[in-house]
């Protein structure tokens, strides 16, 4: 979602903001030299109470700023040297829906996706930034992806970043700036995929055919997998966190008590994954493409076992996303093991490119 209500230089840099269930991660890349894009700058905060965001939406701003500060001043690899920000909103609390239109002039348009809207969205429209991406548009039709945020989540991000000093230029859900990894990630563009961001608190679910195609969400994540496994296994969350990145549902000796650990978690995640399959296939005209391969993201995505349980259970190759390979720290130290994982997100808003915010 572009804001139009603001100046926006694009000869000017951009960094990536993305405002996480406990912490923020910031990431400037440099896009202007050379074949990768270069990290000029990124870091991760300390977690915040869990008062300062309550359902997506940001409501202590002076914690919030001190903790934005805190990771800028003291806790940055690098610098960040702009005060322009691209912002991810949180993919679970926005609404997404493919569209499939006749050919029609621009304003019918506004007009077909309001009423679709309205139709779907069981939230009152003015309360609803509501955009839209066509993928496809012929002589045929178009098709379109319609996103709806809450305005008190997006206006709540709009003032902290002004409170903070910053110029904000583009809002977005995070699973669609994790889709931009696509283009530096060594995925096919050919290929229709399912992309799981696998997070702390929520499992996000979507089918990327050149352009995000449909997205669903589903409550429990990495934190709530942790709490399950400790339980089961009768020991504290921080050893359960251990158990769960050494050994995961891989072959192991816990491999049994963590598997049965994990149903609570990953049983709906393959039910709802085959049904975002099933309605992409449904719903696809002939252009599209089958769904080919099933990329992983986020913190439970580093879980041993994962990968290869997923593609047991649906017939699809399930592989991580890994776009590092194709980014260039320079002289700084990249994140290492699982913490490279929490910079997936972040890294996909900076990487925007200034003409999609005007397209």
């Amino acid at each position: 979602m572009g804001l139009n209500n603001f100046s926006f230089h694009p000869s000017k840099p951009l960094f990536g903001l993305d405002i996480g269930h406990s912490s923020l991660k910031v990431m400037q890349l440099d896009k202007t030299g050379g074949k990768k894009p270069k990290v000029i700058g990124y870091g991760v905060s300390n977690y915040y109470p869990e008062n300062v965001i309550v359902k997506g939406v940001i409501v202590n701003y002076e914690v919030l700023g001190q903790i934005m500060h805190e990771l800028l001043s003291s806790r940055l690899n690098g610098n960040i040297n702009t005060r322009q920000v691209a912002c991810t909103i949180p993919t679970s609390h926005t609404f997404s829906r493919p569209m499939t239109l006749p050919p029609i002039k621009k304003d019918e348009i506004d007009e077909a996706v309001k009423l679709e809207a309205e139709q779907y969205i069981p939230i009152p429209l003015e309360s609803l930034y509501i955009d839209y991406d066509i993928s496809h548009q012929d002589s045929a039709g178009i098709e379109l992806l319609m996103v709806a945020a809450p305005k008190n989540i997006v206006d709540s991000c709009v003032r902290f970043l002004q409170l903070s000093g910053f110029e904000p230029v583009a809002l977005e859900p995070t699973m669609n700036a994790t889709a931009r990894l696509f283009s530096i990630a060594d995925l096919s563009h050919t290929e229709a995929s399912v992309l799981i961001d696998f997070g702390s608190v929520a499992i996000d679910i979507a089918v990327f055919d050149q352009s995000m195609f449909v997205n669903s969400t589903l409550s429990g994540g990495s934190d709530t997998l942790t709490n399950l496994i400790a339980k089961k296994l009768g020991v504290t969350p921080a050893e359960a966190y251990d158990a769960k990145n050494a050994y995961g549902i891989g072959p192991s000796q816990k491999m049994k008590e963590i598997a049965e650990a994990a149903h609570p978690i990953l049983d709906p995640l393959v039910r709802e994954v085959r049904k975002t399959m099933r309605y992409y296939d449904e719903r696809a005209a002939e252009r599209h493409r089958k769904i080919t391969q099933i990329i992983t993201t986020g913190g439970g995505a580093t879980m041993p076992g994962l990968n290869e349980y997923l593609t047991q259970q649906l017939g699809v190759p399930t592989r991580r996303l890994d776009p590092w390979r194709n980014i260039d720290f320079g002289d700084l130290r990249p994140p290492s093991g699982l913490d490279s994982s929490t910079y997936i997100t972040v890294a996909g808003e900076a990487i925007l490119n200034p003409a999609e915010i005007f397209s």
